[in-house]
């Protein structure tokens, strides 16, 4: 238990030469929100708001965090873990369904909850994943996320020399461009190596089926989001009954009662460690789903300090998930988290130091601060 003594909100924004093209929109710019929150005692957490999508969603949340964490969280006794998140989302209950900002104020939170872990493994001198579980693994393996349908074979090839041996192609854009990506990547890989697809939610059930059995003869390693989230459950269970490869989702399912129900039908569990309840939740929800038999694989697709948070949340829990990561341009999580992993034959060394391992070097993100708010 620490008193929390101060509170800052850093934002930055980085324009990006080339969107991350998905069958939603696309991603402009490159934009990140952290929250630090200091103890009486001087020692500092960090954890980010998520936000990508659509542009200025991230400044925008970062202003309401800093209208909201601030009461929540100055001069209190906190610690990290369920019973403290569980608190602050009670508290912010009347406010998320009054204004209907469920998602934004779900995200403010998590970022808290983020950087009480770090705070609180920082003050124990160990890696926050040692928090998780003290036997917890120094290497992980990772997959090569963010593939673009314009460019998605040659991103392969450029990311396999980065030492990346499984890749995440986004469809949902057609099936003849679809089926052309697929068709390139799988006719070039090696041994070893495997193929996902991420159709962020584009298709209904009978466009899903008819997706799931050609990129099952294919030789796809799973599916992932082929329809909205919220689709009748009903339709989940048919989908699921009638394919041949993994289906997987998670990352947009943002209550407990959703997700269990959800352990009924994905194979691979991907819930994100900023879109909703930060490192403890997240840490409860990889357990139900690999007790229930499932993969877990955190989602993140934002900056360097959620990235570093979901990579100690799969080291902790184990299993044979993998890390995502964005291997479109992004100067700003370079900037906070620089060479902190390196990919090697598949798979990423966690650094060793205390929580994170990492904290942001404010003066390399200068070029790009948007604001800083600061509260005591």
């Amino acid at each position: 238990m620490v008193e929390i003594a101060r509170l800052r909100i850093v934002v930055c924004h980085a324009p990006m030469e080339k969107p991350v093209v998905t069958s939603f929109g696309a991603i402009t710019g490159r934009d990140i929100a952290m929250v630090a929150i200091e103890d009486a005692d001087g020692a500092v957490g960090w954890g980010d708001i998520w936000g990508n999508f659509p542009p200025g969603t991230t400044g925008y949340r970062a202003a309401l965090a800093g209208r909201l964490l601030p009461d929540l969280l100055l001069g209190r006794q906190l610690e990290a873990g369920s019973g403290t998140l569980a608190g602050l989302m009670a508290r912010t209950r009347v406010l998320a369904i009054q204004s209907g900002e469920y998602g934004p104020v779900a995200t403010a939170i998590a970022a808290a909850d983020q950087a009480l872990w770090d705070l609180a493994a920082r003050r124990c001198g160990v890696a926050i994943r040692r928090l998780i579980d003290p036997g917890a693994a120094d290497v992980i393996p990772v997959y090569a996320s963010g593939l673009n349908p314009d460019d998605g074979p040659e991103t392969v090839l450029r990311v396999r020399g980065e030492g990346h041996r499984s890749f995440k192609l986004k469809v949902g854009f057609g099936g003849d461009t679809d089926r052309a990506n697929v068709e390139a990547i799988r006719r070039d890989m090696r041994d070893g190596e495997r193929l996902l697809v991420d159709a962020n939610q584009k298709w209904d059930l009978a466009a899903a089926c008819s997706a799931a059995d050609w990129l099952a003869e294919a030789g796809v390693g799973w599916l992932e989001e082929p329809m909205p989230a919220d689709a009748p459950d009903v339709h989940w269970r048919r989908l699921r009954a009638g394919m041949r490869l993994p289906l997987a989702g998670g990352e947009n399912i943002t209550d407990h009662a959703a997700i269990d129900r959800a352990l009924g039908w994905l194979d691979v569990v991907q819930p994100d460690v900023g879109k909703w309840g930060g490192v403890s939740w997240n840490v409860d929800i990889a357990r139900r789903a690999l007790a229930a038999g499932r993969t877990y694989c955190p989602h993140w697709l934002a900056g360097g300090l959620g990235l570093m948070h979901s990579a100690n949340i799969l080291a902790g829990v184990g299993g044979k998930g993998m890390l995502e990561m964005d291997v479109n341009a992004n100067p700003l999580r370079e900037a906070v988290i620089g060479g902190m992993l390196t990919v090697e034959d598949g798979c990423v060394r966690l650094p060793d130091g205390a929580g994170l391992g990492v904290a942001p070097d404010e003066t390399a993100l200068a070029d790009w601060l948007v604001d800083s708010l600061e509260f005591t």
